[in-house]
C-alpha cells in the first residue's frame, strides 16, 4: 500500500467493487501502443487501436467538461486502457499519476455508451486532484498529494461529484436512472430511516446504497441550491488550508451555510417530499411467497420450466449466490452455486441451466475472461463450454442444442455467436452494425430470430436479428432509457424500461406500440413468461428483489399522469453543455509503447518501508519511490533510523513483475546489535555493535484462479541472500563475518470457498505450505529447517460461524535450532517452553450482532465478533491444551472514512503451564484492511 493512495485507488472507481489494492498486471504478451498528445497519453493493447482512436477524438471535449467548472487545467495525464480486463471499472491515482480504465462493455445494462462516460467520470477525479493538491507534484510529492486529497475530501463527496458531472455532461449518466435512486427511495418510502453514517459507511444487515448514491444526491442538493460553482468555491477554500482541522466541513459551511450532516438531513427531506408526491396510489406488490429472512435477500431472474417449477438466482448477505428451485410455499432447494459474475444471470430450458462466469488468468489479474457453463438438473453435472473466451449473456435455443451469446472481441467489437450447447463449438455468428454493442439476446419461439438491446453513441434501443437473412431491425427511437431483459411473447416483445421515470415491465407490439404491464412502487425487473402463461418478474422492495406474477393485459399505453423527473433536473436545466465537436484539433498518431523504456518513474517520498501495510515494528525513515504505469516495476531508495538500537539503515530495492515469475532484489547496509558470550562462562553475555551489507534475491510464481464458488491459490517462492558483517565493536572469536547464499524454498496450495458478505472465514478451506531452508554453500555453518503449515476451515453450527483447525510442524538442526518457521501458541513467551516441534490450534469464530452504532463522527461500529480458541504444543507428547481462551472484537470505521476497515480485538488467554507467572494474560490488538 502506498500511504493513503489506496484509500482512494478503488474508492475512486466508477463501479464499486471490493478489491482495493492494485497489485495485478496485464499479460506479458500484450503489445502496447500509445497516442501521445499535449494533454493526455493513451496507452492500450495493439488490438484495441480503433477503439482508442475513437476515444482520443472524444477526450478533448471530455477533458473540458470534466474540469471547466473547477477552473483548473490539470497537467498531462496518462490513461491506460486495459482492453483485456473484462470487469467494468476504472480508477484514478497518483504515485504514479495515471488513470486506468477497464473499457470493455458487458451485459450490464446502461443508458449510454460505456467508455466515454467512464472517461468523463474518471477525468473529473483528475480535475478534483489538481484543484485540491495540484501544487504538490512528482518526483517527490505525489503520494503526499494523494494522501491529503483522501484526508480532506470524503468519499461520498468526490464520488457523488463525479457521478453528478457524468450526468450533467452526457445524455445518460447514473443520476438519470430510476434504478440508481431506487434503493434510497425504497428505504424512505418504506419508513426505513437510517443516519448519515450508515448511508456513507454501509451495513451488513440492511440494504443501503453505496456512498456513491447518497453522495450524488447530496452533491445535487448543493448544486440545486447554491449553483454548480459552489463546488469550485468549496475546493478553492480547502486548497488554501489543507492542514486545517475539519477542512471540508468548514469549507462546506462557509459556502452553503450548512454542515454535511445538515445537508444530508435536508436532502432526505426534499427527496421524501418529492417521492411521496410521485408515489403510486395502489402499486402492484410482490405476490409469490418466498422464505422469511432476517436479512435482505434477492430472488433474481424468475423462470419456470415445463413442470411449472420456479427457478431463481438467490443472493443474500449470509450466503454466496446460488440457483434455487422454489415450490408453491416458497421452500427452497439448492441447485448449484454460481461463481463470480459481472452481471447476475442464468437462463433455463427444461432440465438445463446456462450462465456466464467471470474468470482470470492464473498469474495476470488484468487478463480476464467470461466463460459459459451449462448444468443439467437431472445428471447434476456441470460443463464449462468455453475457455479463455469473452462471451456474455448466454440463452438457449428453444429447441436445438444451441446457445446464443454476445462476444466482445479484443478490438472492442460486438457480435452474436451461436454455440453448440453440448460441445461449445462455434456454429454461426452475426455481425453487428459498426459502433453498436449488443446485450442480453433471447431467441424467438421459432428459433429464427433474436431480440437484444443495442447500445451505441445515439443511446439505447431494441434490435432484432433475422438468423436466416442476417438482417437487423430497430424497434424504438434511439434514446437514453435503461433497457433490460428483452424476450418474446408470441410476436410481441417484453422488456424492462423506465420511460416515465420508474422501472417497469413493458410490452411492445409492432402495430399498437408500447404498453406498460406493471405499476410497481419502486422498480420491476427481469421479466419472463411462465409456462402457466403469466408474467414473472422481480419487484424491488426495501429488503431486496422479491417475486411477482400477473396476467398479461394491455390496460394503458404506458403513460402515467406525471413523468418522474430526476432530482438533479434543476441543474440539468440550468447548465450549458459544451456543444463543440468531439473531433481532436490535432491529428491522432498511434505509436508503439515500450514498457521497458518507462520502468523508472520516481514520483514520491514516503515514510514507510512497508508501504503502510502494517504499523507493526515501524521504523522511522524516508523512501523515494518509483513505479511504472503498468504496475510491473517498483523501486525504493531508503533511509531508516531505528531508535531502539540507535542505528541507521540504507536500502535499495527493485521488484519486477512483468512476466510469470516475479523478482525482487534488495540491498541493505544496516547498523546491528548482537549478543556474545565472553570466555567459557555462559552467563558472561555482552552486547556488541556491528554493521553489515546484506543483498537478498527473491523469486516467486504466485498463481490463483477461481472455479465457480471455489478460489484456488498456489505457487512457488525461492530466496537467497549474501551477508557481510564488519566494524564490530568487540574483537570476537569465531564470529561469522560472511553468510553466503542460504537458500529457502516454499511451495503452497490453497483451496477455499468464496465468502459471503457476512462470512468471517471460508465455509470450507484447505491450505498447505511447505518450506525448506539450508546453507549449501557455507563451510563454517550448517543447518536445515523443514516446516509444514496447514490450515482448515469448516462450517460452524449456524450461518456465518466458522471452525478453524490448524496444525504446523518443523524439523530443524544446526544454526536453525531455536528458530521457528511455524506459528506459536497464544501466550507463548509467558511461560518456560521447551523446544517446539509442532503446534496445533482450534478456534471458533461467530458474529455476535450488527449494531450499526454511530459514535458521532468519531466511529461507526458495524459488527461485533466472538472467538473461542485453544492452542496445543508438541501434541506428540501431550494432547492437553497449552493455552485456551475467549476473544471479542469489533469492526468499525473512523471519522466517516470509508476505508480502512478497522478491527479492534481483545483476548483473555489462560496458560495451562505451571511455569507461567500469570495464568490469565490479556492482550489487545488493532488491525486494518483495505
Amino acid at each position: 500500500m502506498r500511504l493513503l493512495i489506496y484509500i482512494i485507488l478503488f474508492i475512486s472507481s466508477y463501479r464499486s467493487y471490493c478489491q482495493i489494492i492494485d497489485n495485478d498486471q496485464a499479460h506479458s504478451s500484450i503489445k502496447w501502443r500509445q497516442i501521445d498528445t499535449e494533454n493526455f497519453r493513451l496507452v492500450f493493447p495493439n488490438t484495441f487501436e480503433n477503439a482508442a482512436k475513437k476515444l482520443a477524438e472524444q477526450l478533448p471535449k471530455i477533458q473540458r467538461e470534466s474540469r471547466e467548472v473547477l477552473k483548473v487545467s490539470p497537467p498531462k495525464i496518462t490513461l491506460v486502457l486495459q482492453g483485456n480486463h473484462l470487469t467494468q471499472n476504472g480508477f484514478v491515482q497518483l504515485a504514479p499519476q495515471k488513470s486506468e480504465m477497464f473499457p470493455v462493455p458487458s451485459s450490464t445494462a446502461d443508458n449510454q455508451e460505456w467508455l466515454p462516460n467512464l472517461a468523463l467520470h474518471e477525468l473529473r477525479h483528475v480535475a478534483q486532484l489538481d484543484k485540491l493538491t495540484g501544487k504538490l507534484k512528482g518526483p517527490f510529492f505525489e503520494q503526499l498529494a494523494f494522501a491529503l486529497y483522501g484526508l480532506n475530501l470524503p468519499a461520498w463527496y468526490f464520488e457523488g461529484d463525479a457521478v453528478q458531472v457524468e450526468t450533467i455532461y452526457s445524455s445518460g449518466g447514473r443520476g438519470r436512472l430510476p434504478s440508481w435512486e431506487m434503493p434510497l427511495r425504497a428505504n424512505i418510502l418504506s419508513g426505513k430511516s437510517y443516519d448519515f453514517n450508515k448511508y456513507v459507511l454501509g451495513s451488513f444487515k440492511d440494504n443501503v446504497p453505496s456512498y456513491y448514491t447518497i453522495g450524488f444526491f447530496m452533491n445535487s442538493y448543493l448544486t440545486n441550491h447554491h449553483g454548480i460553482a459552489s463546488h469550485e468555491k468549496i475546493m478553492a477554500d480547502m486548497r488554501k488550508k489543507l492542514l486545517r482541522p475539519f477542512n471540508f466541513q468548514r469549507a462546506v459551511k462557509q459556502i452553503s451555510d450548512e454542515k454535511p450532516p445538515e445537508i444530508f438531513k435536508n436532502t432526505i427531506m426534499e427527496l421524501t417530499k418529492k417521492w411521496e408526491q410521485e408515489s403510486s396510489v395502489s402499486p402492484d406488490t410482490p405476490n409469490l411467497q418466498t422464505k422469511d429472512s432476517r436479512y435482505p435477500s434477492d430472488y433474481l431472474l424468475p423462470q419456470m420450466n415445463e413442470n411449472q417449477e420456479l427457478y431463481v438466482l438467490k443472493s443474500s448477505p449470509t450466503t454466496v449466490n446460488e440457483i434455487k428451485r422454489l415450490d408453491n410455499l416458497g421452500n427452497e432447494t439448492g441447485i448449484i452455486k454460481t461463481g463470480r459474475q459481472i452481471t447476475p444471470y442464468f437462463h433455463l430450458r427444461k432440465n438445463e441451466i446456462v450462465w456466464d462466469e467471470h474468470r482470470k488468468h492464473a498469474r495476470f489479474g488484468k487478463q480476464t475472461y467470461n466463460v459459459i457453463n451449462v448444468y443439467n438438473t437431472e445428471t447434476r453435472r456441470t460443463k464449462t463450454l468455453t475457455k479463455a473466451s469473452r462471451y456474455y449473456a448466454p440463452a438457449f435455443h428453444p429447441i436445438r442444442d444451441e446457445i446464443v451469446v454476445v462476444e466482445v472481441d479484443p478490438a472492442n467489437i460486438s457480435k452474436l455467436v451461436i454455440l453448440h450447447s453440448k460441445t461449445g463449438d462455434i456454429l454461426d455468428s452475426i455481425t453487428v452494425p459498426h459502433g453498436m454493442h449488443i446485450q442480453q439476446p433471447q431467441y424467438h419461439g421459432s428459433g429464427t430470430k433474436i431480440i437484444a438491446i443495442a447500445v451505441a453513441e445515439q443511446g439505447t434501443n431494441l434490435v432484432e436479428f433475422n438468423l436466416e437473412t442476417k438482417e437487423h431491425h430497430l424497434f424504438l427511437p434511439w434514446g437514453n432509457q435503461q433497457l433490460e431483459r428483452p424476450s418474446y411473447y408470441h410476436d410481441d416483445i417484453i422488456f424492462k424500461a423506465n420511460g416515465d421515470g420508474i422501472d417497469n415491465i413493458y410490452l411492445f407490439n409492432k402495430i399498437s406500440g408500447q404498453h406498460r404491464l406493471t405499476d410497481v412502487a419502486f422498480g420491476a425487473f427481469n421479466p419472463s413468461i411462465g409456462t402457466n402463461g403469466l408474467l414473472l418478474y422481480n419487484d424491488y422492495q426495501y429488503n431486496g428483489y422479491k417475486l411477482a406474477q400477473k396476467e398479461i393485459a394491455l390496460p394503458t399505453t404506458g403513460k402515467r399522469d406525471q413523468t418522474r423527473l430526476p432530482y438533479i433536473s434543476p441543474t440539468l436545466n440550468s447548465v450549458q453543455r459544451d456543444t463543440l465537436s468531439n473531433e481532436s484539433t490535432t491529428p491522432i498518431i498511434v505509436q508503439n509503447y515500450n514498457p521497458s523504456s518507462h520502468l523508472i518513474n520516481f514520483h514520491s517520498l514516503s515514510i514507510s518501508s512497508t508501504n503502510f501495510e502494517s504499523f507493526d515494528n515501524y521504523i522511522p525513515g524516508i523512501f523515494w519511490l518509483s513505479n511504472d504505469i503498468l504496475n510491473t516495476t517498483q523501486m525504493k531508495l531508503g533511509y531508516e533510523f531505528d531508535p531502539d538500537i540507535s542505528k541507521s539503515h540504507y536500502s535499495v530495492e527493485v521488484s519486477y513483475k512483468r512476466y510469470l515469475p516475479t523478482f525482487t532484489a534488495r540491498y541493505m547496509n544496516r547498523g546491528m546489535v548482537g549478543n556474545a558470550v565472553l570466555g567459557n562462562n555462559p552467563n558472561n553475555i555482552v552486547m556488541f555493535d556491528y554493521r553489515d551489507h546484506q543483498a537478498t534475491f527473491e523469486m516467486s510464481i504466485p498463481l490463483s484462479i477461481y472455479r465457480r464458488n471455489i478460489v484456488y491459490s498456489y505457487g512457488l517462492n525461492f530466496g537467497t541472500s549474501y551477508t557481510k558483517r564488519y566494524n564490530t565493536s568487540l574483537n570476537l572469536q569465531n564470529f561469522q563475518e560472511v553468510v553466503a547464499f542460504p537458500l529457502n524454498y516454499q511451495v503452497y496450495i490453497n483451496r477455499n470457498s468464496m465468502r459471503s458478505k457476512m462470512d468471517l472465514a471460508p465455509r470450507w478451506g484447505q491450505n498447505m505450505s511447505l518450506t525448506f531452508r539450508h546453507l549449501p554453500f557455507e563451510r563454517g555453518l550448517s543447518g536445515e529447517v523443514l516446516s509444514l503449515r496447514t490450515n482448515f476451515y469448516f462450517p460452524g453450527l449456524w450461518s456465518n460461524h466458522s471452525l478453524q483447525l490448524r496444525f504446523a510442524a518443523q524439523k530443524n538442526n544446526g544454526i536453525y535450532l531455536g528458530t521457528y518457521d511455524i506459528p506459536m501458541v497464544s501466550g507463548w513467551g509467558h511461560f518456560s517452553s521447551p523446544i517446539v516441534n509442532n503446534t496445533a490450534m482450534a478456534n471458533y469464530r461467530l458474529p455476535l450482532f450488527y449494531p450499526d452504532w454511530s459514535i458521532g463522527s468519531l466511529a461507526y461500529i458495524k459488527r461485533f465478533q466472538g472467538l473461542l480458541f485453544s492452542d496445543f504444543q508438541n501434541v506428540d507428547e501431550s494432547l492437553a491444551p497449552k493455552t485456551f481462551g475467549i476473544g471479542l472484537s469489533a469492526d468499525f470505521n473512523v471519522f466517516r472514512y470509508v476505508l480502512p476497515d478497522v478491527n479492534v480485538s481483545t483476548r483473555l488467554t489462560y496458560i495451562n503451564d505451571n511455569t507461567a507467572p500469570n495464568k490469565i494474560v490479556p492482550t489487545f490488538g488493532i488491525s486494518y484492511s483495505y
